[in-house]
């Protein structure tokens, strides 16, 4: 059984915030590594995902934060029940990883693992969950 944690900073020990079980996890930083573990290892039993993976990313956030209200994001999200697309460049993201793993348990006929969002990007964190729970009522 492996536990996944994907950040680009931090150690499961330092999230506080969220609770996340207390085993030893696998850490991977970005997307590659990410994408790279599971098709070496296969489908972890959990993954604890943020989204920001990168010095561009926490930019973007503090861009749209400060030209706008982030709870107008979050009310869409809700609203919808849809992720919002922002433009993050080239950079891949934690939802970018999600949504990779939606689709490689839709190809392999596998059950999206348990996971938890420690992401403190607010938009970021609710557009992972959106994703996943809706693929989840499709049957992922």
């Amino acid at each position: 059984m492996s536990y996944l944690f994907l950040d680009d900073e931090r150690k499961p020990s330092q999230v506080t915030w969220v609770v996340l079980p207390d085993v030893i996890f696998d850490v991977v930083r970005n997307y590659q590594q990410f994408v790279q573990y599971i098709e070496h290892n296969g489908l972890p039993e959990f993954v604890s995902f943020d989204h920001d993976l990168g010095a561009f990313h926490y930019e973007t956030l503090m861009k749209i934060s400060n030209e706008s209200n982030i709870s107008v994001f979050l009310d869409e999200i809700n609203r919808t029940n849809s992720p919002v697309e922002i433009d993050y460049g080239t950079e891949k993201t934690g939802y970018d990883c999600a949504k990779w793993l939606v689709e490689y348990c839709f190809d392999h006929g596998l059950k999206f693992p348990e996971y938890e969002v420690h992401s403190m990007n607010p938009i970021g964190a609710l557009n992972i969950r959106t994703y996943i729970e809706n693929a989840k009522k499709n049957g992922i």
